[in-house]
């Protein structure tokens, strides 16, 4: 969180009272926070990066035009705090016509929850299936990694944006987050009649505006600020622990008057917390009356659990006990990290056999050895003329393809519990100019009449052939 939220939370806290009623603002620019979006239409390449941008284009003109948003939250800094009501708050600096939006949240998991925005594509986002039919203007959402959160109603016009809890529901997506890192996806309605435009102010736009009305994507949560609730817990909010963890920390509140004594109830355990038990229905009491800011675990953490811990502080100087945040930590499995080598482009012939080609695809693949510490690995076709890999249980693959043509192909690794996966695209020409002309970015000479990929003999034949030619109005 930065220093300009935090100052914001003290002051409405230092006006209002001791349990004031605030906000808490968390945006894309704080901590591992992330905006960007991606496109496939003849103005967004599919393998085009915008991460740089001052805005966030979000268009959907189905057939003509696909821009989604991606702004990813670090929730690091409100662990434990209840997210019930929270909204998100954008700053459109176009917005053509009233729409709602369709927002979908990225599934929970570590990998994928690290996009990097300044090299994320449509074509490797987490969250988007790779498309078949390069900017042509659609869009494939990945349902297997993403969930329908609801929609956001954006008014025609510049300025602030709200979502709505009732239509919206955040605060359920974010419960379930385990990695401190929450993503979501934004996607305009379809705007065949007019090809509505809408620009979110990123991050970056943010930085270098000089409006001070003006802020990057924003994640809202109203709540009530209790300042004598302990914090700074260690480990941290949904930190993935050891099984050598031994004690639990956190920092102490000051108390209401200086002779104040403050002292700790530590409740700690996996059951499911009930909050309104004393205890929280947590196996163990870790401590009660305790003035040290730490605690030893009476156990050592199982492998893939996830234990919850809640501090409660009494103060001798204030009437009331204030019931603490409910922190938690796990011991959970890291999905192995899948990246496959670039993308390809080849041609039948180009290996000596006129009928095939090869390509050899290599991939990283890394993982924290848990459960088990073997991974099992899977290439499968996920878009492309037929084709049968053998074999498919390999990581480093060597296919044989027979058809010109565009396939995706995806390798999956799991480690018996967790996986994860990459994709690549193999695109093989008929011969080595077709597979030149394929790749983006390809710009034919002028002077290749004949479009052979090579300027020679045969183009000044085609050039002279219409040596002194007239198409003028005035032609002798």
């Amino acid at each position: 969180m930065n220093e300009k939220t935090v100052l914001t939370m003290a002051m409405a806290v230092f006006l209002c009272g001791l349990a004031a009623h605030a906000e808490i603002v968390v945006t894309t620019a704080d901590g591992n926070g992330a905006d960007t979006f991606v496109g496939n239409d003849s103005n967004k390449s599919p393998n085009n990066n915008y991460g740089g941008s001052n805005t966030l284009d979000i268009r959907w003109w189905d057939g003509v035009r696909a821009h989604i948003g991606y702004i990813r939250f670090d929730i690091t800094e409100i662990g434990g705090i209840d997210p019930t009501g929270a909204y998100l708050k954008l700053y459109l600096t176009q917005s053509q016509n009233s729409r709602d939006w369709d927002i979908y949240g990225l599934n929970d998991n570590a990998v994928d929850d690290a996009w990097d925005e300044m090299s994320v594509t449509y074509n490797n986002i987490p969250g988007m299936l790779p498309t078949e039919t390069p900017n042509n203007g659609t869009f494939n959402i990945d349902e297997e990694k993403t969930t329908f959160l609801g929609t956001m109603f954006v008014s025609g016009g510049a300025g602030v944006k709200t979502s709505n809890p009732e239509t919206l529901d955040l605060a359920s997506f974010i419960k379930q987050d385990t990695n401190n890192l929450v993503t979501f996806i934004l996607v305009g309605s379809n705007s065949p009649t007019d090809g509505a435009q809408y620009y979110v102010l990123s991050k970056e736009g943010a930085a270098s505006s000089t409006d001070p009305n003006q802020f990057p994507p924003s994640l809202v949560l109203p709540v009530d600020l209790n300042p004598f609730q302990a914090t700074n817990p260690n480990p941290k909010m949904n930190e993935v622990v050891s099984e050598e963890l031994a004690q639990l920390c956190w920092t102490a509140p000051e108390p209401n008057a200086p002779e104040g004594i403050i002292t700790f109830d530590v409740y700690f355990g996996t059951n499911e917390p009930n909050l309104s038990a004393l205890d929280y229905d947590l196996e163990y009491t870790l401590a009660l009356g305790t003035t040290d800011t730490c605690v030893a675990l009476p156990i050592a953490p199982e492998p893939l659990t996830r234990y919850y811990w809640v501090v409660d502080v009494h103060d001798t100087s204030y009437p009331e006990f204030t019931r603490g945040r409910l922190w938690s930590f796990n011991t959970f499995n890291t999905p192995p990290s899948v990246e496959v080598s670039d993308d390809q482009y080849i041609w039948l012939g180009h290996l000596g056999d006129p009928a095939t080609a090869t390509a050899t695809i290599t991939a990283t693949v890394t993982d924290d050895g848990q459960p088990f510490g073997t991974l099992s690995y899977l290439w499968e076709l996920v878009s492309g003329p037929e084709l049968t890999i053998n074999p498919n249980d390999v990581k480093d693959l060597t296919q044989v393809f027979t058809e010109p043509g565009t396939y995706i192909l995806r390798l999956t690794a799991s480690d018996g519990i967790a996986s994860n996966y990459d994709s690549v695209r193999i695109v093989v020409g008929a011969n080595a100019c077709e597979a030149a002309k394929l790749r983006p970015g390809y710009r034919a000479n002028p002077m290749d009449f004949n479009a052979d990929c090579v300027v020679d003999i045969n183009d000044f034949v085609v050039f002279s052939d219409q040596w002194l030619e007239c198409t003028s109005l005035d032609c002798p």
